[in-house]
């Protein structure tokens, strides 16, 4: 062999190698199990793509660029959406749904007013209903079945009201409503505790459902890959054991999707 095509056969060589490695430890990295703090989360094993982050051990490729996922305080994953932070209590992949809740109600603080009607990739799903808060003047005490004492900023202590299916007095104003488990709604208005009941029913969450094209992810998953996404373009790539492919691992492997 002459040395121009040694020389050739040898940068091929090595820039193939190099591929090939970096194409394997991507595949690694979104294959493995995500961490919130030292281990590996117990509450969350197999949440994947289109979910990452890289405070959780998942690089942006291993999923799209809306779903980023934080882990706070070493031990809680967290959601935003629309500058509202919101607490992971539970993802179902196959359902293409996920369970948040606000996450300011496990500060201590009160739940937050939003008019959140759907944003980019996430809607409230089919068992997700609105409960209408209430603030009712100190003058005129009120009984109701359900409230919650909170501190609102920096200013005095707050209590809302949830009348349920009674009418509120003239003396309370409605704030706003917030989302909630149709599920855990049912409980609240069933339940004759006034202190903890709507706290423990807010914590519970209310569930979204997000939108993904999952076609070509099924088909990626099908044939034994990880599927992900190109950096900066956002483009759908299969990552497997030998590489990335375009759709699934029994493409023609496309080097050129490396970055």
């Amino acid at each position: 062999m002459s040395p121009p095509l040694l020389i050739t056969f040898v940068v091929f060589s090595v820039a193939s190698f190099r591929s090939c490695f970096s194409a394997d430890q991507q595949y690694e990295m979104c294959l493995s199990p995500l961490r919130c703090g030292s281990e590996p989360s117990v509450l969350f094993p197999n949440i994947t793509y289109p979910f990452w982050g890289s405070s959780i051990g998942k690089p942006s490729f291993c999923g799209q660029k809306e779903f980023e996922l934080s882990c706070k305080d070493n031990q809680n994953l967290s959601l935003e959406i629309e500058n509202f932070t919101f607490r992971v209590v539970a993802v179902k992949l196959e359902n293409k749904t996920i369970t948040v809740a606000d996450e300011s109600l496990f500060d201590g603080g009160c739940p937050q007013i939003f008019n959140f009607t759907g944003a980019m990739q996430f809607t409230f799903n089919h068992n997700t209903e609105a409960v209408d808060l209430f603030n009712c003047s100190s003058n005129n005490p009120v009984t109701t079945s359900s409230k919650i004492s909170c501190q609102l900023s920096s200013k005095s202590p707050i209590t809302y009201h949830v009348f349920g299916s009674t009418n509120p007095p003239q003396s309370c104003t409605m704030v706003g409503a917030i989302p909630m488990l149709a599920s855990a709604k049912n409980v609240l208005h069933q339940s004759n505790d006034s202190d903890q009941a709507l706290k423990m029913a807010l914590e519970k969450g209310f569930e979204l459902r997000y939108t993904i094209d999952d076609k070509t992810c099924r088909d990626c998953a099908n044939s034994g890959g990880i599927c992900s996404s190109e950096a900066g373009s956002g483009t759908f790539r299969c990552l497997c054991a030998d590489g990335p492919h375009k759709s699934s691992c029994q493409d023609v492997q496309g080097l050129s999707l490396i970055v």
